[in-house]
């Protein structure tokens, strides 16, 4: 399941992450901001995407093309993601 924002408002984005590839994942976080529609799990994968989705309903709110500072903040020190995703940043993909 996907959010109505996400399908309509980041079709590019999605177009960008189908070509880099989703990968796999390295971990997912719990991440509580407290958003009236509760906590989301935050997924990282070896190609240095992030899935969020809503903890409670498990649908996706949106995918980002991560910084290398986004993952390290998950407390992911792999060198090869965090050198993707410097990559994805030089070339501008996280600002799509």
């Amino acid at each position: 399941m996907t959010s109505k924002h996400y399908t309509d408002d980041r079709k590019v984005r999605e177009e960008l992450i189908k070509k880099i590839g989703l990968g796999n994942e390295i971990g997912t976080f719990r991440v509580d901001k407290g958003h009236p529609k509760g906590a989301e799990l935050h997924t990282v994968t070896d190609t240095g995407i992030i899935v969020i989705r809503n903890e409670r309903t498990h649908k996706m709110v949106t995918k980002l093309i991560a910084r290398p500072n986004q993952i390290k903040r998950y407390g992911i020190e792999r060198k090869d993601v965090i050198e993707i995703a410097r990559k994805h940043q030089t070339l501008g993909y996280n600002m799509i």
